[in-house]
């Protein structure tokens, strides 16, 4: 191998490792990304299960409210 090919692999070589480098960093911030999303929509999910007991809850005592005001004008 002359010289010039020598140089010329390393200049391959180093833009290789570079662009190996870009493409770690792009996987790396998607899979941050990922994970940020997922904690996201999981602290939605648990909101939502506390709303939904919430809105039962008042579900529960506006229908035995009715029942005891029913009751009570009904005699």
């Amino acid at each position: 191998m002359s010289e010039e090919q020598v140089w010329g692999m390393e200049i391959r070589l180093a833009r290789m490792e570079e662009r190996q480098l870009q493409l770690y960093a792009m996987v790396e911030r998607s899979l941050a990304f990922h994970g940020d999303v997922a904690n996201r929509l999981g602290a939605l999910e648990h909101l939502r299960t506390k709303v939904l007991a919430v809105a039962g809850l008042i579900g529960l005592a506006c229908s035995m409210a009715w029942d005891v005001l029913k009751n009570r004008f009904s005699n």
